[in-house]
């Protein structure tokens, strides 16, 4: 049931952050500030940027709203509190405040520096909550705040191309949802936040009419630390391995950027179009088919979490090792094929 009320909710609350965003300004412009660029302000829907040729990193030729990721946030409070199920006071300061500083950079972008601190401090808050990373034990706590960065910069990331990241999110907490569920835990917030993306993706599906916005994905992030936290109290090492399979996608694209910019001595704060599923697209022709590709993906990691958290660990830990080496090589031939795009460019 929390489901289906997270699903109505995302859709009202995706709809109204939708036009707060066109009333505000607050959207992705194809081109900001550039020649011919929109001028600053409230933009009419539908209404087409000539400067969109002009920056190679937005795919999109009309201004988007920004402000689709708060919405699924506040569904998943709205549903919390329609079912008396409220998330502790420092668990929901931490993930507002990852999603407040999202949102001051959706404004106005703020240094990577003060992003990444502030993104930390979120990480304490939900540390000084009680969230740990049980199986580390005493480091348990400090891998909070690491993996909130880690989380918040991968939903960012992969965040580039329509029904993508929402998809992906979604998936990964229906998985998550399993497998507290399996080990005796309530899945209700997993649930919850699974129906607020559902609600979200019915405007963020192709063509979009609204994003998540950095600071629908940092707080994004946020709550996917605090559920993979939450299976690894449940289950501990293999609660953890479970949750890192369910993230699987977002690993794999942090991973793939982070090392793919380091050997390009490219610096890792500069966007580019050469990700996983810029390249997918290009192979396959389409970007909705590279979408589905990596939804499909993100469903067998999934699944993939659930069967790792029932068998040994022993046999948990050999899954692991063989989806790192299937990712490397994966990961490879993608690097080949963005290295080759580069130098077509």
């Amino acid at each position: 049931m929390p489901f289906i009320i997270a699903i109505a909710f995302g859709l009202v609350l995706t709809w109204a952050a939708r036009r707060i965003g066109l009333a505000t300004g607050l959207v992705d412009r194809p081109a900001p500030g550039g020649p011919g660029g929109l001028p600053p302000g409230p933009v009419p829907p539908g209404e087409l940027d000539p400067s969109a040729a002009q920056d190679p990193l937005k795919i999109h030729a009309v201004p988007i709203p920004v402000l689709g990721g708060m919405g699924v946030l506040l569904a998943v409070l709205a549903t919390l509190l329609v079912v008396d199920h409220g998330l502790p006071v420092t668990l929901s300061a931490g993930v507002a405040l990852a999603a407040v500083i999202g949102l001051l950079d959706d404004i106005r972008p703020l240094r990577a520096s003060l992003r990444l601190l502030a993104l930390a401090v979120a990480g304490a808050t939900l540390a000084a909550g009680g969230l740990r990373v049980v199986p580390l034990g005493p480091l348990g706590a400090v891998a909070v705040p690491v993996l909130l960065l880690l989380l918040a910069n991968a939903v960012n990331l992969i965040d580039g191309q329509d029904g993508l990241a929402g998809g992906l999110a979604g998936i990964a907490c229906a998985g998550l949802a399993v497998v507290t569920a399996a080990n005796g835990g309530n899945p209700l917030v997993a649930g919850a936040l699974a129906g607020g993306l559902v609600g979200f993706l019915a405007w963020n599906l192709p063509p979009a009419r609204v994003f998540l916005g950095n600071g629908g994905a940092y707080g994004l992030g946020a709550m996917l630390t605090v559920l993979a936290c939450r299976v690894t109290a449940a289950h501990g090492w293999h609660g953890l391995l479970a949750a890192g399979l369910c993230l699987g996608v977002f690993a794999f694209e942090l991973t793939f950027t982070v090392v793919r910019r380091l050997l390009a001595a490219e610096g890792l704060a500069v966007g580019d179009r050469r990700h996983s599923y810029d390249l997918l697209a290009r192979s396959t022709g389409s970007r909705d088919r590279s979408t589905l590709m990596l939804w499909m993906l993100g469903a067998v990691s999934a699944a993939t979490g659930y069967v790792a958290d029932q068998v040994s660990l022993a046999a948990a830990i050999v899954m692991i090792a063989c989806a790192c080496v299937l990712g490397t090589g994966v990961g490879t031939r993608l690097w080949r094929l963005a290295m080759s795009v580069r130098d077509a460019a």
